[in-house]
């Protein structure tokens, strides 16, 4: 039986530490402290855990922000355990967080993710419906562990905006994958309305084989987002090739 709710109990906020480090890989140093979410869940943050037959297998971690005179919902951290991943599961925690937040009269999500983790990346952006006007440099500093170890932590700032067409669609229905030949000339330029900006297949992989590689697509990928959205783009769609071995980020200017 899968079940999500409100995690309540402290051996339930202590079982969040082995999801992140299964999904995540990370270290004790990096994990979210079960103290600090007794503290979110209690004083207007909304933390929702996945149960399988009553065992947490993932959990979402938000709070309530504030940038630039706006207040929104802010998406800390979403993880499901490794072996439960590709199931679904992470769309119907996300689903349920956006419910919560319309229900505590917040239209907007907001969170940042590693836009060289393709598979998240058209999690966020193609399922979910989130677009990104913003890139910001070495969020947490560079990696010490799993996923994270040895490269800048780069990240898009995700917008959800829980009563967009896009977004209300987008959680309705599957929409099918963009598959298209990108001209090479059209790809990283931004003197147009429409730009692409190609993105690693597997950056896990290049990081175990390849680590200097791995962050010149870092450097690469960061500098075009930033030229990109001073320009006044919009990161809103992913694109694969035809062969299934290239992913690009579709921009449109705003």
């Amino acid at each position: 039986m899968i079940e999500i709710k409100n995690i309540e109990t402290i051996e339930d906020f202590k079982e969040t530490a082995d999801v992140q480090k299964s999904a995540w890989g990370f270290g004790d140093i990096e994990v979210e402290s079960h103290h600090f979410m007794t503290r979110i869940r209690k004083y207007g943050g909304i933390i929702q855990g996945l149960y399988i037959d009553c065992e947490l297998i993932g959990f979402t971690l938000a709070i309530i922000g504030r940038w630039q005179g706006e207040y929104f919902i802010y998406s800390h951290m979403s993880a499901i355990k490794k072996e439960h991943q590709g199931r679904g599961y992470g769309f119907l925690l996300k689903k349920s967080q956006g419910e919560e937040a319309l229900k505590m009269g917040y239209n907007m999500i907001r969170w940042c993710f590693d836009p060289l983790q393709s598979q998240n990346a058209f999690f966020n952006i193609h399922r979910l419906g989130v677009v990104s006007r913003e890139y910001e440099r070495n969020v947490y500093g560079e990696g010490e562990s799993g996923l994270l170890e040895g490269l800048p932590t780069d990240r898009l700032i995700a917008g959800w905006d829980l009563k967009s067409e896009k977004v209300i669609k987008r959680l309705r229905e599957k929409v099918p994958v963009h598959i298209k030949e990108i001209p090479t000339e059209n790809i990283g330029r931004f003197d147009r309305d429409v730009a692409y900006i190609e993105f690693p297949r597997d950056i896990r992989s290049l990081k175990k084989k390849d680590l200097n590689k791995a962050g010149e697509w870092r450097k690469k990928t960061g500098e075009q987002f930033q030229i990109a959205f001073k320009k006044g783009f919009t990161a809103e769609e992913i694109i694969f090739s035809k062969d299934n071995k290239r992913n690009f980020y579709k921009l449109y200017r705003f």
